[in-house]
C-alpha cells in the first residue's frame, strides 16, 4: 500500500518504524498543547505520535491522493490541521506565520525538499523554538560539518554554523521507510540562534561565501582575486599574511565571519570614497 501511494516526483519515502517516530517524538520534547508545525506528513504516523502527545498539529502535505487519506483518518480530530499546498511555494514569513509564536516544526522531510527548506527557514527561523528534521544522512552530515570533517564540509555547513545549535539525533536505516530509499536518513534537531548579522547581511554572508567556496581545492586568495579584484586589490597583502596558503575548506566559522567583516569594511570603505570622489565633482 505504502509503495503504490509514494510518488518518486515528491521525494517520498513513508516513515513506518514506530521506535524512530518515537526518538523523533522525543527529540523534540513535544508538550502539553504545544503548536507543531509539520511538513510532508504522509500517511500521517508521525502526526499520530504528535497528536497522542496532546499538541496541536498543523501539517502542510503538497500530495492531493494523501490529504484525503489524512483527512479521513484525522477527521474527528480537533487539533489537527490540514493545508494542502506547496510548502516551496510559500514565502519565509508566510511559513512562519502557520502556526503561533515559538512553537516548533517537527517533520520527516521529503529527501528533494529538505536542503532547500532549510535555506528558506534560516531568514524566519526565530519564529520556532526548535526544528527536529528527518533528512538524508549526507544533508544532516553537512549541516553539522567542520574543517575536520572533510569532504562534508560545505556551503551548508556555514548555514547550519549562521543559524543554529544543531546536532545529529540518530542514524536510520532505509529499512525504517517504505518504499525503503537507497541512502541512510538522519534525525537532526536545529535550535535557531542569532548569528550577530542582519538579515539582510546573513543573505549577504551566504552568497560571498559560497562563491569563495566553489573552488574549495584551490587557495582562497585565488577566489577573492577572481570574484572580488577590488578587495584584492585593496587588503592583498593583509590577506595574504593571514590566508596565503589557506583553501576555503580549511577555514572554520569564526575565520569566515571575520573575512567576512574584513570584506564588508572594504565595501564600506569604497562606497565612502566614492560619495567623497562625487562630492569633489559636485563642488
Amino acid at each position: 500500500m505504502q509503495n503504490r501511494m509514494a510518488k518518486k516526483k515528491w521525494g517520498q519515502n513513508f516513515l513506518i518504524d514506530q521506535k524512530v517516530v518515537e526518538t523523533i517524538v522525543q527529540a523534540a520534547d513535544v508538550k502539553n498543547e504545544e503548536s507543531i508545525l509539520e511538513i510532508g506528513p504522509g500517511l500521517g504516523t508521525l502526526t499520530r505520535a504528535l497528536l497522542e502527545r496532546n499538541s496541536h498539529v498543523t501539517a502542510v502535505e503538497i500530495d492531493p491522493e494523501l490529504c484525503v487519506k489524512l483527512r479521513q483518518r484525522f477527521v474527528k480530530e480537533e487539533r489537527f490541521t490540514l493545508c494542502e499546498m506547496d510548502v516551496m511555494e510559500l514565502a519565509p514569513e508566510a511559513l512562519a506565520n502557520l502556526i503561533p509564536a515559538s512553537g516548533k516544526v517537527v517533520a520527516n522531510l521529503p529527501y528533494n525538499i529538505a536542503t532547500s527548506l532549510i535555506l528558506t527557514i534560516l531568514p524566519v527561523r526565530k519564529a520556532w523554538q526548535s526544528l527536529t528534521l528527518m533528512v538524508q544522512f549526507e544533508v544532516a552530515e553537512r549541516i553539522c560539518a567542520t574543517p575536520e570533517s572533510g569532504k562534508s564540509y560545505s556551503p551548508l555547513s556555514l548555514v547550519g554554523e549562521l543559524g543554529f545549535e544543531k546536532k545529529i539525533i540518530k542514524i536510520v536505516h532505509p529499512e525504517s521507510f517504505r518504499p525503503a530509499p537507497k541512502v541512510d536518513s538522519a534525525v537532526i534537531r536545529l535550535i535557531p540562534r542569532n548569528s550577530g548579522l542582519t538579515p539582510e547581511n546573513e543573505k549577504r554572508f551566504l552568497r560571498w561565501s559560497q562563491l569563495l567556496f566553489q573552488q574549495r581545492r584551490k587557495t582562497l586568495m585565488n577566489g577573492i582575486r577572481q570574484h572580488y579584484p577590488e578587495w584584492y586589490q585593496n587588503c592583498g597583502d593583509s590577506l595574504r599574511e593571514k590566508f596565503e596558503l589557506r583553501r576555503p575548506e580549511t577555514l572554520d566559522f569564526n575565520e569566515w565571519m571575520k573575512l567576512f567583516s574584513d570584506y564588508m569594511q572594504n565595501e564600506k570603505n569604497e562606497i565612502c570614497q566614492e560619495i567623497r570622489n562625487f562630492a569633489k565633482k559636485e563642488v
